[in-house]
Formats: structure tokens, C-alpha cells, sequence
């Protein structure tokens, strides 16, 4: 009875400890950043940006926007069900965020609001260079720049079937924009035309938008990020019969130059620390590092697409993608969202392993006693 009571003591103990353990001390890293949370979301998540480890944004479909604030992730009311594909924050209080039919919505550190965008094409994507400076590029070949009042329309050299997956400004004379380029090729009646593609790379030199000279037939730029006037990357994917599955870009100040990877998948983002840390991501989880010299493989926790990433510091970033996806950056891995099912269910494994340790030590001791009881 002595042992029995001692065990019982034990398990109770151990489960109590566990459970201390849960509720009041979180996983963090060396800088401090929680990872403990769950997606609040199923919807596919199209974009995210982090104001700091305690301050960011996601958007994606239905009109889905979550915010992080150094603890959760939870979803705010948008006042729309249109797909949003981009967000950006200026700061705390002036967030942009853009979608389908033209939507442009406005965070002003307490509510989404509506803002005319003047079109009625699905925007892909947003980037501000401050409060009263920005851009906004989508389908058509659209793009509309904000002025510190309004969204304007600026004309592009693109056709009505074209379209712009992704901006980047780096100064109001010298901006990026990419996509893809739609041609008609005609085939032997009654066969209707095929639609064949070539990437497009646009450069705004604070007066107008002007194509670069660059053959990317079939090779489609999705992501374009700019560390400075004379580095950028830009990566995207193939279309139909195309070798190879991903693009990847640099731009040395002069020229736009193919680099190679080590994977065979479209990429979807980028993002780039500096001139010897940049990320890459895309379909079916794929995660690639650019480590100064060559993009290497790194180890992804999910399978889902994963359709944009931000990286706040060496220690803390994130990535989000389909299925409400979200995905967190530790300085040395990407870990999965770590919620408090996921706990609950570690929880109730550990305790059942306690209770059969627990018997199988009681059964050992019986059998003990009752060899000991005969030998006597």
C-alpha cells in the first residue's frame, strides 16, 4: 500500500509539473519570441508583414486578415469577402492591404476601411515607401500609386491580358514591378488559339514604366525584393513544358541574370535579410536559402504551398500559405504552428506512459513478493 500511495503521489506530481510547465512558461527563443500559437484561419493566406516580433499581418482569402501581437494570431473583421492578395504596413496604424475587383482596404490602428482604387482589376500586390508614397500593381497590367490622398492610375506599356504579380519600390525614382506577358498563338481550325506566356520585368525611373530587355519566355517572375539600387532578386515558375519548375533571378545594378537552385518547383516569394541571407518560398512547402553564394534546400514542416514569407531578424520570421498555413522561423529551423491541442495530446500520452510504467512496476513488485512469500 506504502509503494502504491507513493506511486499515486508521483503521477499526480509529475501531471501537475506538466501542466505548470504549460500554462506559465511559453517557448521562446534567445530574443524572446513566443512560439506557441495556432492559425486561427483555414482560408488560404496570400501575404504576411511583420512590423516586429510583436506587431504583423496576413491576408488571404475571403477576405481573411490576422493580426500577431507578440502572442496570438487572431482574425480581425475586414468588411469584405474578396480574396486579398498583399498586405504592407507602414506602421502600427497605417496598413494597406489589396485584392480582387480593385480592392484596396486601409488599417488605421482600429478598423479596415475602404479606399477607391480607381480600377476594377484585381490587384496582386501592394508596397509602400512611406505614409504618402506607394504602389499597387495587378491584373491588366495595372498599377496605381498612392500620393499621401488618393490611389491614381499610372499607365504601363502592358496589354489588357497581361498581368503584375509583384512590386517593390526602393525609392520614388526607382521601383520593380513583375509578371507575365499573354500571347495567342493561333493553331489549324477548329482548334481555338493557345494561350502562351513569357515573364515581363518593369523598371520606374520616377516618370514612367519601361520594360527591361530580358528573354523569360515561359519563365513567369511572381516575387520581386530589392535590398538596394544594385541588388534585387526576383523568383517565380515555369509555364507548361519548361525544364525545370522555378525561376530565380538577381540584379547585380546592370543586369537581370539567371541563378540556379537546387530544386525543380515554383516559387511564389522572397524575401532578402542581405547580400548573404535571403529566403525563397513556394508549392508544396518548398523552402530555399541564399546564403551569399548558393541556394541550398532547407527543411520545410509543411507540405502546403506556401505563398509568402517575411523574415523580421535573424532569430524570428514567418511564412504563411494555403489552408490558413503558418509557419514560424527560430533562427535555426522552421517550426509548425504549436497549439494547445498539440499540448493537450502530449499531455495525455505522457500520463498514460506514466500509468504503464506505473503498472509494470507494480506487477514486478507482486511477482516479486509473491516469489519471496514462496520460497518461505
Amino acid at each position: 500500500m506504502l509503494v502504491l500511495r507513493k506511486v499515486i503521489i508521483a503521477k499526480v506530481s509529475l501531471f501537475m509539473v506538466m501542466m505548470a510547465l504549460y500554462i506559465g512558461v511559453p517557448i521562446v527563443n534567445a530574443g524572446g519570441a513566443v512560439f506557441e500559437w495556432t492559425s486561427p484561419t483555414t482560408a488560404d493566406l496570400n501575404s504576411v508583414f511583420m512590423l516586429s516580433i510583436s506587431d504583423g499581418w496576413a491576408v488571404g482569402d475571403g477576405g481573411t486578415t490576422i493580426h500577431w501581437n507578440g502572442t496570438d494570431w487572431s482574425n480581425v473583421t475586414s468588411h469584405t469577402t474578396e480574396d486579398l492578395h498583399s498586405v504592407f504596413m507602414v506602421s502600427s496604424d497605417d496598413v494597406w492591404a489589396v485584392g480582387t475587383n480593385g480592392l484596396i482596404i486601409h488599417w488605421d490602428g482600429a478598423d479596415w476601411s475602404f479606399v477607391a482604387s480607381h480600377t476594377t482589376n484585381t490587384l496582386y500586390s501592394v508596397h509602400m515607401l512611406n505614409a504618402s508614397y506607394g504602389w499597387a500593381v495587378g491584373y491588366g497590367g495595372v498599377s496605381v500609386r498612392w500620393n499621401g490622398v488618393s490611389w491614381g492610375i499610372v499607365t504601363t506599356p502592358l496589354d489588357s491580358d497581361d498581368s503584375l504579380y509583384s512590386v517593390f519600390m526602393v525609392s520614388d525614382n526607382d521601383g520593380w514591378a513583375v509578371g507575365e506577358n499573354r500571347t495567342s498563338v493561333p493553331r489549324p481550325f477548329p482548334q481555338p488559339p493557345l494561350t502562351d506566356k513569357s515573364g515581363i520585368i518593369l523598371h520606374w525611373d520616377g516618370t514612367q514604366w519601361s520594360v527591361y530587355d530580358i528573354d523569360l519566355y515561359r519563365r513567369i517572375p511572381k516575387s520581386v525584393f530589392m535590398l538596394n539600387t544594385n541588388n534585387g532578386w526576383v523568383v517565380g515558375s515555369t509555364f507548361l513544358l519548361i525544364p525545370g519548375n522555378d525561376v530565380v533571378l538577381h540584379w547585380d545594378g546592370v543586369n537581370w541574370t539567371e541563378t540556379a537552385t537546387p530544386i525543380t518547383i515554383p516559387l511564389y516569394s522572397t524575401y532578402i535579410v542581405s547580400s548573404n541571407d535571403g529566403w525563397a518560398v513556394g508549392s508544396a512547402g518548398t523552402i530555399i536559402h541564399w546564403n551569399g553564394t548558393q541556394w541550398s534546400n532547407v527543411t520545410s514542416p509543411t507540405t502546403n504551398s506556401v505563398n509568402s514569407v517575411y523574415i523580421v531578424n535573424a532569430e524570428d520570421g514567418w511564412a504563411v500559405g494555403d489552408n490558413g498555413t503558418i509557419i514560424r522561423w527560430t533562427g535555426t529551423e522552421w517550426i509548425p504552428e504549436f497549439s494547445a491541442m498539440i499540448f493537450t495530446l502530449l499531455l495525455i500520452s505522457l500520463t498514460l506512459i506514466a500509468i504503464t510504467l506505473t503498472r509494470f512496476v507494480l506487477k514486478k513488485r507482486r511477482e516479486l513478493l509473491f516469489k519471496r512469500n514462496t520460497q518461505l
